[in-house]
């Protein structure tokens, strides 16, 4: 969700092309008299939970489900599952963990940061919440961190909060649900009594993701819970729940009117605790569409501590239940509570929808004359932020969270952006003890300024190790020469050492290094916006342009052809094939998505799927090309794209393809790897064939429920990359164990082997880049 190039310029530039998108939208908004369709058409499945850790000794035990709704049982077994791999590795294999991963950064990148807290009691104390990282802890005002968060619980965090008493609360799984992008999901809500040094599941496991937290400001045993539910499954824990002994036990406050809504926020009136403002929100999402509006979409009140909701409307100067209400935010003013804000994110094609005050704490409301001028604010992705704050030391200064921070300092009467910080707003807080410092949470880290927000007043975090890596590659001259995308912060190098550079903007997706010379490099941003160079990135030349396809995914894939570095293949619906490394291009496939191109409307992520995802190269037959799309289908060519042939087997998935691995000496012998996730089933896939895909043999054998999303092989042996971490097995077997020790289990979503020094990198979704020598 980034624009394409960094901070100011970055927003600057989207800032544009949003105030058009927005316009357009508003104008046609209620009269295109387009359809939606059936929002539960779709595969039923569970999301997972994810994410990385902290330091290089802390590793993510995740939880991810085998059924639509998984209980606190099932989770945990799954957990176990793999945790027992591990164990059963180090007794029967023990050479196979004993070498120890490596982190190799970046630290000075950052990635989402979703919530946080200035700590009650301890001056230049923060605490954060990383998207898929786990919680982080700040003792200098927020200019570096270091994890607080447990080896072996889930890394997503949706929201963390911090009660009178000194105590914290994490809610696992986050509630911002992606466009082309991916977020996880959690096992519940967490509390820490001692600083953070020590952390218990208090419940709600089944929740799948938390937007906010709130604690009485007058009974710290009294929390309030905003249960998003499960984005990708209708049911589970939804709604608002409550505590009144700490979190012991939980009861369900307020039920959501529907199987696919769930609260994503909560305000509790800081001076009358009995008055509570909950917003709402129905939403799901399918692998070809987000349904991200729907009419559970609202803000419920209760004025007698939660007994009690009324759901306000048109009655009360709010909005009607309706299809095209999506997230909503909601706060009190800290010093006048009878001042209440909130924010209708987004419609159904994702833009601003409004913004509304009261001046009777809810009871009543009306449109606030700074509505006009936050369109932009929102893009076309208005859901992915969603949040109001009000600076306690000044009722007139208030921010919107959004492509952009939008400040006013009149009430909400007006609105400018602030542009000196990364793209995508997730959280503000205020130091109660330091007045105008204001920290805020973006999509590339924590940003502080210590003159309340003043235009060139914003320091970036210096120490922020949980980037979300899509890709990566490393050199086969120089392995210490690596490459990778990463969420929202564009494509990244390092020629060596923890501290890496941007070198292409946007979400930083495919990236390659070609094998046979290091300095031509291939980034992209997605959807397929690639661009390539000859001296390692130093400069860029877009070549997407110069290809044929009518449609991109996400990713756009790239393969560079073994033993032949000139020859390199990059699709969308079509597969395209250069001989010039990259420069030139030719179409030599159909349409391999069938033409369908999904059922989003949103036009940023409309007509982006039925597309190629994988491509299989052989060094010793370069005739034969594998290819695999994101609908599931599967095609071999054996005459170098003249002619395709569609590998229907009963024996495969009709699901996502990740990856295809040619063994070198046998075109024939072919790997194929699949995941659900987009569609909610986590059953890992890895499937064999020896005869070019007529037959095939499952290889999943006793790999933990998760996601596959890539397999590499090397020296007889097959290694894959999981939402739960690496796993290998004997080339051709089916019997699985655990990689090394000391790998953060996050998503591991890309491998790569430098065969020179004999290391495996490994790119995780929340921590960064390991490597293992093995």
């Amino acid at each position: 969700m980034a624009p394409r190039t960094p901070a100011r310029a970055l927003v600057r530039g989207v800032l544009a092309l949003s105030l058009l998108a927005a316009l357009s939208v508003a104008l046609g908004h209620g009269s295109t008299g387009t359809s939606l369709g059936s929002r539960h058409t779709g595969v039923a499945g569970l999301d997972a939970d994810a994410g990385a850790t902290g330091p290089e000794d802390f590793y993510l035990f995740q939880h991810a489900g085998a059924g639509p709704v998984p209980d606190a049982a099932q989770r945990a077994a799954i957990g176990a599952q793999a945790q027992q791999i591990g164990a059963d590795t180090a007794r029967t294999s023990p050479g196979l963990v004993a070498g120890k991963w490596k982190f190799q950064g970046p630290v000075n990148i950052g990635a989402r940061i979703t919530d946080m807290v200035v700590d009650v009691s301890h001056q230049d104390t923060l605490w954060v919440a990383s998207a898929s990282g786990g919680v982080w802890k700040s003792t200098d005002a927020g200019i570096t961190y270091a994890s607080v968060w447990p080896k072996n619980y889930p890394q997503a965090i949706g929201a963390l909060t911090q009660g009178s008493d000194g105590t914290l609360w994490a809610g696992t799984g986050e509630a911002n649900p992606g466009g082309g992008s991916v977020t996880y999901g959690g096992d519940g809500v967490y509390r820490s009594t001692d600083g953070g040094k020590s952390w218990i599941n208090t419940g709600l496991q089944n929740t799948s993701a938390i937007g906010r937290i709130a604690v009485d400001p007058t009974n710290a045993k009294r929390v309030l819970v905003a249960a998003s539910g499960d984005l990708y499954n209708p049911g589970g824990q939804r709604g608002l729940y409550q505590t009144t002994d700490g979190g012991r036990t939980w009861t369900l406050a307020l039920a959501p009117p529907n199987d696919t809504t769930g609260a994503v926020d909560v305000a509790i009136d800081p001076k009358n605790p009995k008055n509570i403002l909950v917003a709402m929100w129905d939403h799901v999402r399918y692998p070809d569409v987000r349904y991200y509006t729907g009419v559970g979409s609202g803000i419920w009140r209760s004025t007698d501590g939660g007994k009690t909701f009324t759901r306000l409307g048109l009655t009360e100067g709010l909005p009607p239940a309706q299809e095209d209400i999506g997230r909503i935010g909601v706060t009190f003013d800290p010093q006048n509570p009878q001042k209440v804000y909130a924010i209708y994110a987004n419609n159904q094609v994702g833009s601003f929808e409004g913004f509304f005050g009261s001046v009777d704490g809810g009871a009543h409301w009306a449109s606030m004359p700074g509505a006009a001028t936050l369109g932009a604010s929102q893009s076309v992705y208005g859901w992915w932020f969603g949040r109001v704050y009000v600076d306690p030391h000044d009722s007139n200064h208030i921010y919107i969270v959004g492509l952009y921070l939008a400040e006013s300092t009149d009430g909400g009467l007006t609105f400018t952006p602030q542009l000196d910080q990364h793209a995508d707003h997730h959280a503000i807080a205020w130091d109660p003890r330091v007045r105008g410092r204001v920290w805020d949470a973006t999509d590339g880290g924590v940003y502080r300024s210590d003159q309340n927000g003043a235009d060139g007043t914003w320091q970036h975090a210096t120490v922020e190790p949980w980037s979300q890596f899509f890709t990566l590659d490393v050199s086969e001259q120089d392995a210490s020469r690596i490459n990778g995308g990463v969420q929202d912060n564009g494509s990244l190098r390092t020629w060596g050492g923890a501290y890496w550079n941007s070198y292409n903007g946007g979400d930083g997706v495919e990236n390659r290094i070609n094998p046979y010379d290091q300095l031509n490099v291939f980034a992209c941003s997605q959807y397929g916006s690639c661009s390539r160079s000859d001296d390692g990135g130093d400069t860029m030349d877009e070549f997407d342009q110069n290809a044929q396809s009518d449609r991109y995914g996400w990713l756009a894939p790239i393969e560079i052809q073994p033993g032949n570095g000139n020859v390199v293949y990059f699709a969308g619906d079509i597969l395209n094939r250069s001989t010039d490394r990259g420069v030139s291009w030719t179409a030599i496939s159909p349409d391999l998505g069938k033409g369908n191109g999904g059922r989003e409307i949103n036009p940023l992520y409309a007509n982006h799927y039925g597309t190629v995802q994988a491509v299989g190269l052989d060094r010793t037959d370069p005739n034969t090309i594998y290819a695999g799309t994101d609908n599931g289908f599967l095609y071999r060519s054996s005459d170098l794209g003249a002619s395709w042939t569609e590998i229907d087997s009963s024996a495969l998935p009709k699901q996502w393809v990740t990856h295809i691995e040619v063994q070198q000496d046998d075109p024939n012998v072919v790997y194929v790897t699949f995941s659900g996730y987009h569609g909610g089933n986590h059953t890992p896939y890895v499937l064999r064939s020896t005869d070019g895909g007529t037959t095939w043999q499952d290889l999943s054998g006793n790999l933990p429920q998760a996601p596959v999303n890539d397999l590499i092989l090397v020296n007889g042996r097959t290694y894959v990359a999981t939402d739960l971490g690496v796993f290998t097995a004997v080339a051709g077997t089916s019997q699985w164990y655990q990689v090394g020790s000391g790998l953060p289990l996050a998503p591991v979503n890309d491998l790569r082997y430098n065969a020179k020094s004999h290391t495996l990198f490994a790119g995780t979704f929340g921590r960064g880049v390991w490597s293992l020598v093995l």
